[in-house]
């Protein structure tokens, strides 16, 4: 029952996906789209500065990635990280469904560390989370110090005062996560523990949540989690700037810092696959109040999306010829 729910769920997000960019296309025109395209294509300077800048932005998550695995005490060695980063994110791009290159790459994290399977699948929702705090607080933070500019067209405030409100409900949700330690003000929860199936449940929630407490307990490495974040989102807008030259559009580049970071908060609400439709809809949205083309807002979105495909290629290769770590665990006993 839980699987046909998940394949409804897949079948339904498919479906907004494709309604949605069938109707951006006709309303757009294939022609002209083309016509944009194959004049883009002839910039492939800019273009290969983009997917150059996309790579730099990918490597620093990836290091990013490997500041929690250390945090957590799993020294997986550089070859090993790059190796499942890049398998996962050839899933993420080519994998539909709601876990993607996630799943993936937790399992092959947790096959390298069999004592802490728990802790690695948790680096991965860590490595989220940061990502996406950190995107909010960008986005809101652009937002309040462009205030006048956002709030004089209709079309960019409608779109604000949402992200607004979502910035804010992430900031207070991790306030409280990062304020408290659950399993301590709430003892009686460890309680459960001696209780066969729900026990078992318990102390894979504490053991997650441990190993996700640990960026508490450690500023230095929260900030550093918040600066690789910031720099791989900075670099992102770079990656979109560059992609604006390619279509020929004369823009600076707080035009993009205040549009790019808010199409990719948008992007992230899980209504289509990788937020195919959604992203292109809201760029072409938000773009025409400076008066950009329809076909260039749209692939002003999707082209940044392009590369980020065309660098999880790499991964597909990785995947073939991957071998999960075999090694024996460390110390405490293999969870099942």
């Amino acid at each position: 029952m839980k699987k046909l729910r998940q394949i409804i769920s897949i079948l339904l997000k498919l479906g907004v996906a494709v309604a949605v960019l069938g109707y951006l296309l006709n309303k757009m025109g294939l022609d002209q789209l083309g016509h944009t395209l194959q004049a883009t294509a002839r910039e492939w300077p800019w273009l290969m500065a983009g997917l150059t800048l996309c790579l730099i932005a990918l490597l620093i998550g990836m290091a990013r990635w490997k500041t929690i695995l250390d945090a957590q005490g799993m020294k997986l060695n550089w070859l090993r990280v790059n190796t499942i980063f890049f398998i996962g994110l050839f899933f993420n791009a080519f994998m539909i469904g709601p876990t993607g290159g996630d799943f993936i790459k937790a399992y092959y994290t947790a096959q390298e560390t069999h004592h802490k399977k728990t802790e690695a699948v948790t680096t991965i929702f860590i490595d989220r989370v940061v990502g996406l705090l950190v995107l909010a607080l960008l986005t809101g933070t652009v937002i309040l110090t462009r205030w006048d500019f956002f709030m004089t067209h209709s079309i960019t405030r409608v779109f604000a005062w949402p992200a607004l409100i979502a910035c804010g409900i992430l900031l207070a949700g991790s306030l409280v996560a990062f304020s408290v330690h659950l399993f301590e003000v709430f003892p009686w929860l460890k309680r459960w523990n001696h209780i066969a199936m729900i026990g078992k449940i318990v102390n894979t929630l504490e053991r997650a949540y441990n190993a996700f407490y640990v960026c508490r307990k450690n500023p230095r490495l929260l900030i550093s989690l918040a600066l690789y974040s910031l720099i791989i989102q900075l670099l992102f807008v770079g990656t979109t700037a560059l992609v604006g030259k390619a279509l020929g559009l004369d823009l600076p580049f707080l035009a993009y810092l205040s549009f790019s970071p808010l199409v990719g908060l948008i992007s992230a609400i899980p209504i289509t696959p990788g937020g195919i439709g959604i992203r292109e809809g809201a760029s072409i949205k938000l773009w025409s109040v400076l008066g950009v083309p329809d076909e260039k807002a749209f692939l002003l979105a999707f082209i940044p999306f392009l590369l980020l495909v065309l660098w999880g290629l790499p991964g597909g290769i990785l995947f073939l010829f991957h071998r999960a770590g075999n090694k024996p665990a460390e110390s405490g006993e293999d969870e099942p």
